[in-house]
């Protein structure tokens, strides 16, 4: 059975405030847990502390970040590499404070070296994220779905995810660390099979694939490596349009689901904003939620609550 929210995981913690929690267990533990339990794990991504409210609130009991989204988002512009590591680090912290679930964070190509790598797991496993992933593309690198990728040799990149590990036992973590290859589209299929193998035996928690090529490659890739498979899902992307079904079927662990939230988020305001153009506010107002229904979804309630218990008397 699908395993998409987790249904039948207890994770031990108690209720505080508006939904917010106490956590008893680490992140990071409960992650593992989620990575070890039957079925298809999906991990749907955020770009923002709002996008990841949602994605709580829908019954998800992890998440994923989006470098792709979060550089459209933050700056305009496209997932080159154009934006830094302290703003995507920053971003992470807001989305990781605002829900209570794990938060598993694309880290890119750990933003340079070994020593990067390094310092990249440090920083992250110190703003609570539950895992980050790391890619063997070179620096800067681009959104996986894109032409004109270049990675590092697959000695590097393990290299790179023996960094990270170290880094978690330094801190005394639990950080889930994955290993990311873009491969598929520069060395072949084989080559990527090499990669996989190579860097699950590095200490890899899970291997994420860019962009398989069909069902029988997806099906080696599950047979060829110790750890749980991932990869992602995008609408109009170079990976073909596979049923979960058939995925969970063949064994596949980890699927990330990049564009959940900011493609419809777009489709939304573009409509809106069209209807806005037309001067026809009825139908703004018919497109999104309502002042109370938003204002009860961030918690003001809460707040004004807060306001009251604090005011001087």
């Amino acid at each position: 059975m699908l395993n998409f929210w987790g249904d039948d995981f207890s994770p031990d913690f108690t209720l505080q405030n508006r939904g917010g929690y106490i956590m008893r267990q680490s992140r990071c533990k409960r992650f593992r847990e989620l990575l070890e339990k039957p079925g298809l794990l999906l991990r749907p991504c955020g770009y923002d502390a709002l996008s990841a409210l949602l994605i709580e609130k829908a019954g998800f009991r992890l998440m994923g970040t989006s470098g792709y989204a979060i550089s459209a988002s933050a700056i305009g512009q496209p997932d080159l590499g154009l934006i830094s590591f302290g703003e995507l680090l920053e971003r992470a912290r807001n989305i990781i404070n605002c829900v209570s679930i794990p938060v598993d964070v694309d880290a890119d190509t750990g933003y340079g070296n070994a020593l990067n790598a390094y310092w990249t797991a440090k920083n992250y496993i110190w703003i609570d994220a539950a895992g980050i992933r790391i890619e063997d593309q070179t620096w800067p690198k681009r959104c996986g779905h894109m032409s004109g990728k270049s990675i590092i040799s697959k000695e590097e990149m393990a290299a790179k995810i023996r960094s990270a590990i170290r880094a978690r036992e330094e801190e005394g973590s639990d950080l889930v660390i994955g290993a990311r290859t873009d491969a598929r589209a520069i060395e072949g299929f084989e080559g990527t099979v090499e990669r996989a193998i190579l860097y699950a035996q590095a200490g890899a928690d899970y291997v994420y694939v860019e962009c398989p090529q069909s069902l029988e490659e997806v099906a080696r890739l599950v047979k060829s490596i110790s750890v749980p498979l991932a990869f992602n899902l995008i609408p109009g992307g170079k990976t073909p349009d596979f049923a979960l079904s058939e995925l969970e079927d063949l064994g596949v662990k980890y699927i990330s689901i990049p564009m959940i939230c900011i493609y419809p988020a777009v489709r939304s305001m573009q409509e809106a904003l069209r209807a806005l153009r037309k001067g026809d506010l009825k139908q703004v107002g018919e497109l999104g939620i309502n002042w109370s229904e938003f204002n009860e979804l961030i918690g003001v309630k809460r707040w004004r609550r807060l306001e009251e218990e604090s005011a001087v008397r």
